[in-house]
């Protein structure tokens, strides 16, 4: 596939599809197909036209929105979609969340992020990981297996983790953010992360300014910028998800903070104090 920045489908499991929608300069929304029914879920559609040609084109039928958190750029096309649908869509979103006055006669499915697999989506598990620190509502969608709603398969973040990088704190503060990644660490390594910024290049660029001295840094960043190179693309034009939660631990400096040569390399103790030097050093650039 390759690596420019445009609409793509990717088959997540049996019967359920994902397309992912580049937006604004570096926003990505999502719709999640159900090939049987053919329904679908819009996920933090920040701008409901390119979201509405998709399920137009595709012919489906939009049941519910999915968000994240409250901020324009991904509940922006939210009023036109719950207006424009022969049936009205029912909000998916966390129980600290806000709703604006414009999408009042909506049904709102407020989910706690302390269920384990007592949610579903179109018949698929779902679990939701408390992610507050970037927002105070802000929550992660975990898609299980559908046949072992154990078996956890994609995670769509939201602004709580980009490839590499994570949310800034508009809102919550170090310790939220700290309790937030540690619980997306918890994630298996096989699982999908689909966020909704395309941040990698840079953050990778950043990342290796702590130096760490790693080297599975050192060797995502020349895989990106040689794709890059050979596509001519630039750094916002290119598209790296999903991310791979390996990969992730093994090159996030966010999802570091108890790693010894990271806390060697920036003179710090604890988790709390090596996550918070990592973010206010991200902070500058």
């Amino acid at each position: 596939m390759s690596k420019r920045r445009r609409s793509f489908s990717s088959e997540l499991q049996n019967d359920l599809l994902l397309h992912v929608i580049p937006g604004f300069q570096d926003n990505y929304f999502y719709v999640l197909e159900r090939r049987s029914t053919r329904e679908c879920v819009a996920i933090d559609p920040g701008d409901a036209a390119p979201v509405q040609n998709l399920i137009s084109a595709r012919g489906l039928s939009l049941t519910a929105v999915m968000l994240t958190h409250h901020h324009r750029d991904h509940t922006g096309g939210v009023s036109f979609l719950l207006k424009s649908q022969q049936k009205t869509p029912f909000i998916l979103c966390s129980e600290w969340m806000n709703i604006p006055e414009s999408w009042s006669g909506t049904t709102v499915s407020r989910i706690s992020a302390n269920a384990h697999h007592t949610d579903s989506i179109m018949g698929f598990p779902l679990r939701v990981i408390d992610v507050r620190g970037h927002t105070l509502d802000h929550i992660a969608f975990v898609v299980c297996d559908q046949s072992n709603p154990d078996h956890e398969l994609d995670v769509f973040m939201g602004d709580a983790l980009f490839g590499a990088g994570c949310g800034g704190l508009f809102e919550g503060t170090h310790e939220q953010m700290l309790l937030a990644l540690k619980g997306l660490r918890k994630l298996p390594g096989h699982v999908r992360a689909w966020c909704a910024h395309e941040y990698t290049v840079k953050n990778l660029r950043v990342a290796i300014e702590l130096r760490e001295n790693n080297q599975a840094q050192v060797k995502r960043l020349q895989c990106l910028e040689s794709e890059m190179l050979a596509e001519a693309l630039e750094v916002h034009e290119l598209i790296t998800i999903p991310l791979d939660m390996s990969e992730e631990f093994a090159t996030n400096p966010f999802l570091r903070w108890d790693q010894p040569d990271l806390q060697k390399a920036i003179d710090t103790v604890g988790d709390l104090a090596t996550f918070t030097y990592v973010r206010k050093f991200r902070d500058r650039f």
